[in-house]
């Protein structure tokens, strides 16, 4: 659960999945500078309308059904997921802070902020039942805290919330909340206590609040190869609206993507248990949390299409009152299909859920993104400084993962507003610092005036002393030259990217280093590019990208330019 400054934890197959805010302690290490193997991808942006619709009993369509966690009280984070969507979100979703019982009952915050905004029926809201602060189900199931419930309900409704669907104890079946039902008369005082709330939330004047019973895909486990039951904290059909339940694309089982599909379906409590589950009950069902996921600890898909797609599949074939995608990240792993962290699975994401034709020109494709990295390195054995140059008109934050010494870190930074540059100095550990080399990435999800780009770097001592003529287009050519130091070796790296019919596309070429550290390109386009370009919107950039020379520890260099203009 996300508190107002966005700090949860969560879980899945009785593994903890954490998402918290917040620094990632003290790093140290020795000098190190960037050596790049490049790869860069790029995803579209959209525009959308303002209304949307509410929740329904049966789901009319997996577009129209679709809402969006963007982060806490984010209402300008849910405005650009509808424009890079191409229509409205259904539903938006944050989550109350469990600090402490004060902290449950003040939702001023979100009032102000989505109930301000307009979304009062149109929210989701995962609810603590109990604070971190103390309290037990067995004293909620005898109404020891109906009063705190009682003054919530006032406070959303006060706020213009008193329509939002309430996620109560949400995840119940996993270990990572208080909430959790492996205790003695566990699930049995789960249940009580749920029919507590909810007699006493609807007992409050202008309450219309609709309640989400969500377990989370894979029940936990709990010792001795025995599972949690999900079922066992039903708290009955009067009480509940819908079956809801939170699914990730991750497996600690598998990275195979078909297999890790058909464990998400076909485990305990899984997505096919959910469905007959609420069948029985007569109930509709949904995923209040869904999305990708990039884990630091490799268990998660990744860039995966094909999730999105069976996803897609299987909201479409039942009966889904609303699905919210989990657009956000944390220092353990990246979740948002817009993040730049998924382009595959962004666009195949647009084709499904969004809408090409509801892609505005003038929407992010005025100035794309053009990544340079300048200074990048680790000073006096403990901090790692760059300055990461985009286009003057990015702006919001970058993710950035730094891989070494067998040891990851990720964190976010902001872009400096008018510059488009995120200037980096960041503490590392003693591991990381110590290594010799290492892989750094850059992710942008783009705004409304920059295009999203994915960029992986490789760390070393050596400067490649990169140059390059600015690449040209010319009589069906691509033509572009160079120079590195004469020791360098390897290959050099274009990648002209444009925009088609509302999809951005990269197309590659490569060329070998010779003698003297010096290169030279000179392709032909072929006719499917020069018709791309014919068609194409909006301005031709090239990155022109040197992989460097490990045996010599030369550094790698990525430069932008603009190769075309404007059609």
């Amino acid at each position: 659960m996300f508190s107002r400054a966005g700090a949860a934890s969560n879980g899945h197959l009785g593994n903890v999945r954490r998402r918290t805010a917040g620094p990632l302690g003290r790093r140290s290490g020795r000098r190190i500078c960037l050596l790049a193997i490049c790869a860069s991808w790029l995803v579209g942006c959209s525009s959308a309308t303002t209304t949307a619709p509410t929740p329904t009993a049966a789901a009319s369509s997996p577009a129209a059904t679709l809402g969006v966690y963007p982060g806490p009280a984010d209402t300008r984070g849910f405005r650009y997921f509808e424009r890079r969507l191409g229509h409205s979100a259904g539903m938006a979703h944050d989550y109350l802070d469990k600090t402490t019982w004060a902290a449950i009952e003040n939702v001023d915050w979100l009032g102000e902020s989505w109930g301000a905004a307009g979304y009062g029926s149109r929210m989701v809201l995962s609810v603590p039942v109990l604070p971190n602060t103390g309290g037990t189900l067995a004293k909620g199931a005898k109404g020891r805290y109906n009063a705190h419930f009682r003054n919530l309900a006032r406070n959303l409704v006060r706020g213009k919330l008193g329509s939002a669907v309430l996620r109560l104890g949400h995840e119940f079946n996993g270990t990572w909340f208080r909430w959790r039902i492996d205790r003695p008369k566990g699930a049995k005082n789960f249940a009580a206590y749920w029919r507590q709330i909810v007699n006493t939330m609807n007992s409050v004047p202008g309450a219309h609040f609709k309640y989400d019973w969500c377990p989370n895909a894979g029940s936990a486990y709990v010792g001795r190869g025995k599972q949690l039951n999900a079922a066992s904290a039903w708290p009955g059909d009067t009480y509940v609206d819908y079956v809801g339940m939170d699914v990730f694309d991750q497996s600690w089982g598998t990275k195979d993507p078909v297999k890790r599909w058909r464990e998400i379906v076909d485990q305990h409590d899984g997505l096919a248990w959910q469905a007959a589950f609420a069948a029985k009950h007569g109930k509709p069902i949904t995923f209040p949390e869904w999305g990708l996921v990039d884990r630091m600890d490799g268990r998660g898909g990744g860039d995966d299409p094909y999730f999105i797609r069976q996803m897609y599949d299987w909201i479409q074939s039942h009966d889904v009152a609303y699905h919210v995608y989990f657009e956000n990240e944390d220092p353990n792993a990246d979740y948002g299909v817009f993040s730049g962290w998924f382009p595959n699975a962004a666009n195949t994401f647009i084709d499904l859920f969004g809408s090409r034709a509801g892609v505005a020109k003038t929407i992010g494709l005025n100035d794309q993104a053009q990544l340079q990295i300048a200074g990048a390195q680790i000073k006096d054995g403990k901090r790692f400084d760059a300055l990461a140059q985009f286009s003057r008109r990015a702006s919001g934050k970058a993710r950035v993962q730094i891989q070494a010494g067998g040891r990851k870190i990720r964190f976010t930074t902001m872009l400096r507003g008018g510059t488009g540059s995120a200037q980096i100095n960041r503490v590392l550990s003693g591991t990381i610092g110590r290594a010799a080399s290492g892989m750094v990435t850059f992710a942008y999800g783009g705004d409304d005036d920059s295009h999203p780009q994915l960029v992986r770097l490789r760390a070393g001592p050596r400067s490649p002393r990169f140059a390059a003529s600015p690449p040209v287009i010319a009589g069906g050519r691509l033509a572009v030259k160079g120079q590195l130091d004469r020791a360098a070796r390897g290959t050099v790296l274009v990648q002209l990217r444009y925009v088609v019919d509302a999809q951005i596309v990269t197309r590659s070429f490569s060329t070998r280093v010779v003698g003297a550290g010096r290169w030279s390109l000179n392709s032909p386009l072929g006719d499917i590019i020069q018709a791309e370009l014919n068609r194409r919107w909006g301005p031709v950039t090239a990155a022109v990208l040197y992989p460097g020379y490990a045996p010599r520890g030369i550094r790698g260099d990525l430069r932008s330019y603009q190769v075309l203009g404007r059609r």
